[in-house]
C-alpha cells in the first residue's frame, strides 16, 4: 500500500534538476549543500562557512551522491520512497506500542499509506521522509526503553532525537516539554526519571548536536548557534507582506514593509556565510518585534488566522489539490483531536502517550504559526501522531458499537509493559 502510490508519483513527477533546481527553491540548497559536503566543507555559494540549512539532510544527499553520483536525484527520491516504506512500519509499531491494540496499529499503518501529503513529499527532494524516519524511530525507542525500563533504547532514542533536530531543528523546541514529560507523567521513582531524562536522554542527544553547536561557534566568530540562523529571517516573513497569500487573508490591511527582494532572503544563497546570515536575520527580526509592538490588534488577529490555518486541512492551491487535502487531512485533525483529548481524560498509558503528543505537536506548531503558515509540511511531525489518534478512536468506537467485535479482535499487545493496574492503553 505505501510502495505503489509512492512509486507512481516518482514515476510520473520524477525530480528534474532543471525544473527544480531554481534560484528560489529549497532544493537547490540542499543539492549544493550536499555536494560541498563532499568537497569536505559546508559553506554557501559565496565559499563562505554558512548555517543557513541544517545539516543532516544534505548530509543524507550526499551519502547517496557518494554511491550513485553528484546530483542524482532521482536516486534521493527513490531511497526516500524506500525510507517512508520503512516508516509505515516504524508507525505500526509504535500505535501497537501506543494503544496495545493490533487493530489501531493496522489501521494507523493503512492510513500513513495512502496518506496523500505523505506520498507527494516522498518524491520531493526536501528533508520531510527523512524526518519522519528520524523523528519516529526516536519516539518509538523512547517509548519501547521506559516501559521495558532498558537503557539502550532510550540512548538510541536520546541519539535520534538528536538526528531528528539537526534535520529539522524547530524540533529543538520540544526538548523541554519532553525532558518535562518525563518527569511529570512516567511511572517510575524520581531517580529513575532524573536517570532517564538526563543521563540516558539528553546526554546522547547533545552529544549528537555538540559537534555541529560547537563548528557554528568557531565560524561565527563566538555565536551560539545550536543549529541554524535561518529563524529570524523566516520569523520576520511571517509578518512581512511577503507572508504568502496576504493580500487573500489580509485584505487591505497594514502590513509590515520590506525591500523587494525579501523573498530571496529566505534562501542561503542569498548570504555571504554565517556572519551576514545573523546579522540580516537580527536586523529583520528587529523590524518584525518592533513592527508587532506597534500593531498589537492586527498581530493578535493575523496570528490567530494563521493558526485557524495551520490547523486546518485547507491548502490555498487548486481545487483539486484542496479537494484531496479535504478529505484526507480532516478526517486525522477531528479524529486525531478525539483520540487525543479522550486519551488525555482517560488516564494512565493513554494519557502519558496523549500528553507526549501534545509535548511535540504544541512547540512545533507555534514557530510555524508565527512564520509559514502556508507551508503545510509539518504533517511529516505531527499528523502521524494524529493518525494515531484517530485509529485509537476509531477502534475504540467500534469497540463500543460492536461488542462482539470488541471480544474477538481488542488486539491487545502481550508483550507492552501498560500500567501496572493491568489496564490497557487501547481500552
Amino acid at each position: 500500500m505505501a510502495l505503489l502510490p509512492r512509486l507512481a508519483v516518482l514515476f510520473i513527477l520524477p525530480p528534474v534538476p532543471e525544473k527544480i533546481l531554481t534560484p528560489l527553491n529549497d532544493p537547490t540548497d540542499y543539492d549544493f549543500l550536499a555536494k560541498e559536503i563532499l568537497k569536505g566543507c559546508y559553506d554557501a555559494p559565496g565559499g563562505f562557512p554558512t548555517a543557513f540549512r541544517p545539516p543532516a539532510y544534505p548530509a543524507f544527499m550526499a551519502l547517496i551522491y557518494l554511491f550513485a553520483g553528484r546530483g542524482n536525484l532521482l536516486a534521493v527520491a527513490f531511497v526516500q520512497v524506500i525510507l517512508d516504506v520503512l516508516n509505515a512500519f516504524i508507525l505500526r509499531a509504535l500505535a501497537l506500542r501506543i494503544t496495545g491494540s493490533k487493530t489501531a496499529s493496522a489501521l494507523s499503518a493503512a492510513a500513513f499509506a495512502i496518506y496523500p501529503a505523505f506520498i507527494l513529499q516522498s518524491t520531493q527532494i526536501l528533508s520531510e521522509a527523512l524526518c519522519r524516519t528520524l523523528f519516529l524511530g526516536f519516539i518509538w525507542a523512547l517509548a519501547y526503553g521506559l516501559e521495558r525500563k532498558d537503557e539502550k533504547w532510550i540512548i538510541i532514542s536520546g541519539i535520534l532525537c538528536g538526528a531528528s533536530i539537526l534535520n529539522k531543528s524547530v524540533l529543538l523546541c520540544t526538548v523541554p516539554l519532553i525532558l518535562f514529560w518525563l518527569g511529570a507523567c512516567w511511572n517510575g521513582t524520581a531517580r529513575e526519571k532524573i536517570t532517564s531524562a538526563v543521563i540516558y536522554f539528553t546526554l546522547p542527544l547533545f552529544c549528537v548536536i555538540m559537534p555541529w553547536t560547537l563548528r557554528n561557534y568557531q565560524v561565527s566568530g563566538g555565536e551560539f548557534i545550536p543549529v541554524s540562523t535561518n529563524y529570524p529571517i523566516t520569523f520576520a516573513h511571517g509578518v512581512t507582506r511577503f507572508c504568502y497569500y496576504a493580500n487573500i487573508w489580509y485584505g487591505r490591511e497594514r502590513l509590515m514593509p520590506a525591500p523587494e527582494n525579501y523573498q530571496e532572503l529566505t534562501q542561503m544563497r542569498a548570504y555571504r556565510g554565517v556572519k551576514e546570515e545573523l546579522e540580516v536575520g537580527r536586523r529583520y527580526k528587529s523590524l518584525a518585534l518592533r513592527f508587532m509592538k506597534d500593531h498589537p490588534g492586527f498581530i493578535i488577529r493575523m496570528t490567530i488566522r494563521k493558526g485557524l490555518h495551520f490547523w486546518s486541512p485547507l491548502i490555498r492551491n487548486t481545487r483539486i489539490i484542496e479537494f484531496i487535502a479535504f478529505f484526507s487531512m480532516a478526517p486525522v485533525l477531528l479524529l486525531g483531536w478525539i483520540g487525543i483529548v479522550a486519551g488525555l481524560w482517560s488516564g494512565g498509558a493513554a494519557r502519558r502517550y496523549a500528553t507526549l503528543a501534545l509535548a511535540i505537536a504544541l512547540p512545533v506548531s507555534l514557530p510555524y504559526i508565527l512564520s509559514q503558515p502556508d507551508v503545510r509540511y509539518r504533517v511529516s511531525i505531527i499528523d502521524p501522531l494524529w493518525i494515531i489518534g484517530a485509529a485509537w478512536f476509531l477502534v475504540w468506537l467500534t469497540q463500543k458499537v460492536h461488542p462482539v467485535y470488541s471480544a474477538a479482535s481488542s488486539g491487545q499487545c502481550p508483550s507492552s509493559n501498560h500500567d501496572a493496574s493491568g489496564q490497557n492503553a487501547g481500552a
